[in-house]
């Protein structure tokens, strides 16, 4: 009995040190023995590895630099020799001379000004050059892309409106928005980076997809992006420095709603298109009060782009990072939630949704549930349909009263429905409206439907 027992294997790591200890002396091995001394020895070097890596993660990367600036110049980027993916030398003006060269020859050049300024293109082509290791073609790929992209989604125009003064508060339902995903905008940092913060653990995926469209979340991210660019390539005109955002994510708050499947995977699908188009606009990202690495890793990669993850530092509660925060900036640049107190105005409360008075319905497992809301001519049929957890099927159908009249489509997907949406549709003839929640493919799972429909006289 005892040779097996000296043969017993603890568990590894993730169990702490002293709970190898204890099962070898459970397993009736000595802690004076060899084998017990070979056990301490390999959890005490686990724990010499795990505190190097939490320390590497823990500030080292999040010192100040007070020649960032410098190092960031325009001019000095353009002449400095860097190392691309091939391990060659090229300057920056060769790098993306060479983009040029690329775009030129694939029929995308000349820009279209209002997508590259001509004051801003040496720093736009660089910061894709940077961002994308310095290869030549992957950048100019890229940024072909990005032009595409802007042309497709008329971002143009949203970056006319912020060039011509428009705020965040005035970005559209910036209110509803920003209570489940909370950015903030407050100072500059000692080199003059703007300062931008994610108040992380309080965004919530699951209310955010009730309270806005998947298209409404997207477009108030890209406001957010082409906001933060425009401050950025100002700042670049004005000073002639490359400057980048220092990014500050809060992870207060943070719970198992973050990992909710369904809201997660369509705000990762937003964020991981329009960040694609946004290249090299974060200088540092701070992580502030992390639990556990392993815990946020996956709700980081929502929200952090992959390129940007090796600019992380991880760090833990006030104590831990108050001073890394006020040797990049003065406190007053920063919120003072940062630093325990409160949250800013409309922030406080988690406030009621308006979901909350909303109807809903049960949809049975292999069935459908049908509504009828009665249209009269002149007035206009307002409709919002919100899945309280999976995916439905939904179809919207203007039926007329009068025979010979035309049915007319409101709404219908060749996939079914897993968050809010919403539309209006104004009667020209008196009729109703058909509403079709469809669960018949689901063998199993019932369905509850939230939805509200409202008929109002809103004239021409």
């Amino acid at each position: 009995g005892r040779a097996k027992a000296n043969h017993v294997t603890p568990p590894l790591p993730p169990f702490p040190p002293w709970a190898h200890s204890r099962l070898v002396v459970d397993a009736g091995v000595p802690c004076g023995g060899l084998l017990g001394a070979q056990r301490e020895r390999r959890s005490a070097g686990w724990e010499d590895r795990r505190r190097r890596r939490w320390k590497r993660g823990n500030g080292m990367s999040a010192a100040f630099n007070p020649k960032r600036s410098e190092e960031l110049n325009l001019s000095a980027m353009l002449a400095k020799q860097w190392e691309t993916d091939t391990k060659q030398m090229m300057t920056g003006q060769q790098g993306i001379d060479k983009m040029k060269e690329i775009l030129a020859a694939e029929g995308a050049m000349p820009f279209d000004e209002r997508s590259v300024p001509p004051e801003w293109e040496d720093a736009l082509l660089l910061r894709f050059w940077v961002g994308f290791k310095k290869n030549c073609a992957n950048a100019a790929e890229a940024f072909k892309k990005m032009l595409q992209w802007r042309k497709d989604n008329g971002i143009n125009d949203i970056r006319d409106k912020i060039l011509g003064g428009l705020k965040p508060e005035q970005f559209p339902r910036y209110e509803q928005l920003r209570r489940f995903y909370p950015l903030l905008k407050t100072g500059f940092d000692r080199n003059g980076c703007p300062i931008n913060i994610t108040l992380t653990g309080l965004i919530d995926p699951a209310k955010l997809v009730q309270t806005a469209t998947t298209e409404e979340i997207r477009m108030y991210i890209v406001y957010e992006m082409e906001y933060k660019l425009v401050q950025l390539c100002r700042l670049t005109k004005e000073t002639g420095v490359v400057y980048r955002a220092l990014e500050v994510h809060d992870l207060k708050g943070l719970g198992m709603h973050h990992l909710a499947t369904g809201p997660i995977a369509l705000l990762r699908k937003i964020v991981s298109e329009v960040s694609s188009n946004y290249v090299e606009l974060a200088d540092k990202v701070l992580l502030l009060n992390v639990p556990y690495a392993t815990v946020v890793r996956s709700v980081l990669k929502q929200v952090v782009p992959a390129r940007s993850q090796h600019k992380l530092a991880v760090m833990g509660g006030v104590d831990d990072y108050q001073q890394t925060l006020t040797e990049h900036a003065e406190r007053g640049e920063y919120h003072e939630c940062l630093f325990g107190g409160g949250l800013p105005e409309g922030l406080e409360d988690s406030g009621e949704d308006d979901i909350s008075k909303w109807n809903s319905v049960v949809v049975p497992a292999r069935d459908k549930k049908i509504l009828k809301e009665e249209v009269p001519r002149g007035k206009t049929f307002l409709w919002s349909v919100c899945p309280a957890s999976q995916d439905v099927g939904l179809e919207l159908i203007f039926v007329p009263g009068a025979k010979g009249g035309s049915q007319v489509g409101l709404f219908t997907s060749s996939e079914r429905v897993a968050s809010l949406q919403r539309g209006s549709h104004k009667a020209t003839e008196d009729g109703c409206v058909v509403v079709t929640f469809d669960n018949s493919y689901s063998y199993i799972n019932s369905k509850t439907v939230q939805f509200t429909f409202e008929v109002h006289d809103l004239g021409e």
